[in-house]
């Protein structure tokens, strides 16, 4: 039919038809705006993607400043290896050991570690037991009336004796070494006849003076274990 038999909105609107020329060129730019819209959705996801893994990665960053990763925890000693520990015998530990121990806690009687031995030889006390109680009573001189009385025992004082709240003082760390070895060997061992961990520590730190015997005794033995690589 040709155009000139057509009504005139008929000719209209086929002027108005894309010709198939023109769809050609039309085409491609069609494809490209619905490539440009997906290439758009993976860019968008893409960086969506990017900030949930930088939150997750900081996340843990902070996570590890605010409780960093601890150390390797060093096994348990085997107390029961001590028995009831008792404290006369021959030294466990050696000047060396002693020195090292009171260094790591930076104890001002770090220099008396051979005092501390040859005391404990003199008395037949392993010296290693004096080392714990040194550090339990006063973290090896470092906190309490320890800095003050140069006792390694926190030992109480007897009337006339010199004294600093209550507790003996000492010219120095080498007398107050002597003496703690001098009050278990001649009163705990010698006079009442106790000889263990177990028996003295009750006495000499009752429950009655604030103290808390077990814990007291349980902290000594894993110390000395400890030292003896139990």
């Amino acid at each position: 039919m040709g155009d000139n038999n057509l009504s005139p909105a008929r000719r209209a609107a086929r002027a108005h038809k894309p010709r198939p020329a023109l769809l050609e060129r039309l085409r491609p730019y069609s494809r490209g705006r619905r490539g440009c819209a997906t290439l758009g959705i993976f860019v968008v996801a893409g960086m969506v993607l990017a900030l949930v893994l930088g939150a997750l990665v900081l996340d843990r960053t902070i996570a590890r400043l605010l409780a960093p990763p601890t150390a390797t925890p060093v096994p348990t000693p085997d107390i029961a290896r001590l028995g009831a520990a008792p404290v006369v015998g021959p030294p466990s530990v050696d000047v060396a050991l002693i020195r090292r121990v009171l260094q790591r806690y930076n104890s001002p009687a770090a220099d008396e570690a051979q005092a501390f031995y040859d005391f404990g030889v003199a008395r037949g006390i392993d010296p290693a037991y004096c080392l714990a109680f040194f550090i339990i009573e006063s973290s090896a001189g470092t906190q309490g009336v320890a800095r003050t009385t140069y006792s390694v025992g926190n030992i109480r004082a007897l009337s006339g004796q010199p004294s600093f709240e209550g507790f003996r003082r000492y010219d120095s760390w080498r007398d107050g070494i002597a003496d703690w070895y001098r009050l278990i060997d001649e009163l705990y061992v010698r006079e009442l006849g106790l000889t263990t961990i177990d028996t003295i520590v009750p006495v000499y730190a009752p429950g009655e003076d604030s103290n808390d015997p077990a814990a007291y005794i349980l902290t000594v033995k894993r110390l000395v274990a400890g030292w003896r690589g139990y």
